[in-house]
């Protein structure tokens, strides 16, 4: 039985279902859950909300895009924990889960990039490298 499961998020409805079923996962074992959303590079984007236009590092924005899903998610599951991380999506799952001793690395298997691939290379990357077990959703 999983004690730690990891999910990686990056805001895309693909990243939701694979999310929901860590969620779902981490529930039906009695697993804690860690959400995370990583960043390649640290920069300022100009988002838009009710407030206006205004200044948010993609660091900030990977940290916020992570704990909604896992405030969300709390419904679920009620041991969940979230984190904004740099470095390439598989890279953070991986060391995430390394970091965190986790035992199942949950991922989507496809990104919006890559529909024409039946197996993202996100989900390839983490399957061909995880040190623990690795659950890959059909995102599809």
């Amino acid at each position: 039985m999983p004690e730690l499961i990891v999910v990686g998020v990056d805001g895309n409805e693909r990243a939701e279902r694979a999310a929901d079923t860590a969620a779902r996962l981490a529930a039906a074992t009695g697993a804690g859950l860690h959400v995370v959303c990583g960043f390649v590079r640290e920069q300022s984007a100009e988002i838009t909300d009710g407030e206006g236009t205004h200044a948010v590092s993609i660091s900030a924005e990977s940290a916020d895009i992570a704990a909604r899903t896992a405030s969300r998610l709390a419904e679920v599951v009620p041991q969940v924990t979230s984190a904004g991380v740099h470095g390439r999506p598989a890279d953070v799952l991986l060391a995430e889960a390394e970091r965190l001793d986790a035992s199942l690395i949950v991922v989507g298997n496809r990104r919006v990039q890559g529909i024409a691939r039946v197996l993202g290379s996100v989900a390839a990357a983490v399957a061909h490298h995880a040190s623990c077990d690795v659950y890959i959703v059909n995102t599809g």
